[in-house]
């Protein structure tokens, strides 16, 4: 009987994580949390880390478009020639 109890088990520490993620991302009161059911509350948590995957996923593909545009904007501009090498002319000295 303790097995079946067990697997309906979870660190304290977990839950804490999950409440406050949800209490950040929803900003709700704690007692709304405490108020949903146990199995309410963790499939609302399943919900929002898989809308969260997506969200990264979309920004992740956004960054990746933008790094895109900008590395072919910096392949169209001119090249900017090296002026280490450049020595200006001497210009003639002129006599009072």
């Amino acid at each position: 009987m303790h097995q079946v109890f067990s697997l309906f088990q979870i660190h304290l520490t977990t839950l804490i994580k999950n409440k406050f993620e949800f209490l950040w991302q929803k900003s709700i009161a704690p007692s709304e949390i405490d108020r949903m059911s146990y199995w309410e509350f963790e499939e609302y948590i399943k919900i929002m880390n898989e809308r969260n995957e997506e969200e990264n996923k979309k920004q992740k593909t956004q960054n990746e478009q933008q790094a895109e545009q900008q590395q072919g904007l910096m392949n169209k501009m001119p090249k900017i020639p090296n002026l280490n090498n450049f020595n200006p002319p001497t210009l003639p000295n002129f006599k009072k």
